[in-house]
């Protein structure tokens, strides 16, 4: 836990201990349970475990999905339900529990309830306030980190990137003179290679391209890598590729590093091998599922490598990029290494 974290779970704790405190100790009367009628701390106690529960569900849970779906109907829906059934069960324990032994009077259980239902209602508008207000501080300091990361990067890009147009121009030679002397094979290598390093060099360095573009990077990709292995090879290389729109945007090379990693850790010299991609664009949600053999060897380790720096970064990346928009899950049963990522492109 950071410092941050524990600062903010501490304050919280404060709060909620001074509050039943000074209730359970100075306050005479909530709703219908009055002190001078007995022990008044136990249903302080139940009341205050409801508002801790009602107020973290809200304002970590429910607009975090919010942030996620940015369904409105949803979200109230969900507040309402909360909202009530926390609201009925707390209302109905007071009520079973305590008026006997705390209330001058036999209160009903509508009564216990609408007493219940509005200051359950004030703590869902703290709720609300401190939930939305958290957000909102998180989105900005992660705007504020893209900006900063983009800025080294394009510094440390600029300190060691060789001059794009000699090495193109070096890529062209070679291009002729395969295509002169009849080596097709290797003149298509050398194409797909000068379409992947233009992509990478130039489409790049800007924050957004179309999923077109970046579709064709991987099939690039993918081109090559069938081309590295050897036709004899017992490996089989399956690509899926489904949009309804090819105008959506993306940051560019936001996938590559999932598929990169399938081929360098997940490919078997010896054992039958299947790398599955699928990449599913549809109402405004992108998909993308990679599969292939858990291949365990003393040279590397795909779970080892890709749970360190590899996935950190990654997830770094998404989290600046997509806050509360993303869901990424990265399972090893032993047999399959599977990475299964979602995107809201809204």
């Amino acid at each position: 836990m950071n410092i941050s974290k524990y600062k903010e779970h501490l304050i919280h704790s404060i709060i909620w201990i001074t509050g039943f405190i000074i209730f359970a100790c100075f306050v005479q009367t909530v709703g219908n349970v009055r002190r001078d009628m007995g022990d008044f701390a136990y249903p302080v106690a139940v009341g205050t475990i409801f508002n801790i529960i009602l107020f973290y569900t809200v304002s970590y849970k429910l607009i975090s999905i919010y942030y996620v779906r940015k369904s409105t109907s949803l979200f109230i829906a969900q507040i309402t339900l909360t909202l009530l059934g926390l609201s009925i069960i707390e209302a109905t324990l007071d009520y079973l529990l305590f008026p006997a032994y705390y209330s001058s009077e036999n209160e009903s259980l509508y009564s216990q309830f609408i007493v219940t239902l509005i200051f359950n209602l004030f703590i869902l508008a703290i709720a609300l306030g401190y939930g939305f207000i958290k957000m909102w501080l998180k989105s900005e300091n992660q705007r504020q980190e893209l900006k900063s990361q983009k800025l080294t990067a394009e510094l440390d890009f600029l300190k060691t990137q060789v001059n794009p147009h000699v090495l193109f121009n070096m890529l062209n030679m070679a291009f002729s003179s395969a295509t002169t002397y009849g080596d097709e094979r290797t003149a298509d290598i050398i194409e797909k290679i000068s379409s992947q390093l233009r992509y990478v060099l130039y489409d790049s360095n800007i924050n957004k391209v179309s999923i077109r573009k970046e579709i064709d990077h991987i099939e690039g990709f993918v081109a090559l890598q069938r081309m590295r292995i050897s036709a004899d090879m017992p490996i089989n290389i399956i690509l899926n590729i489904s949009t309804d729109n090819e105008n959506y945007q993306i940051p560019p090379l936001l996938l590559i590093p999932f598929i990169e990693n399938a081929f360098k850790y997940g490919i078997s010299f010896d054992l039958p091998t299947e790398i599955k991609i699928d990449i599913v664009c549809r109402e405004n949600t992108l998909r993308l599922c990679v599969s292939n053999p858990a291949v365990k060897n003393e040279r590397n380790n795909q779970a080892d490598s890709f749970s360190g720096i590899g996935l950190e970064n990654v997830k770094k990346r998404l989290a600046i990029l997509y806050p509360s928009k993303h869901i990424l899950d990265i399972s090893n049963d032993g047999k399959l290494f599977i990475v299964n990522l979602s995107l809201n492109l809204n």
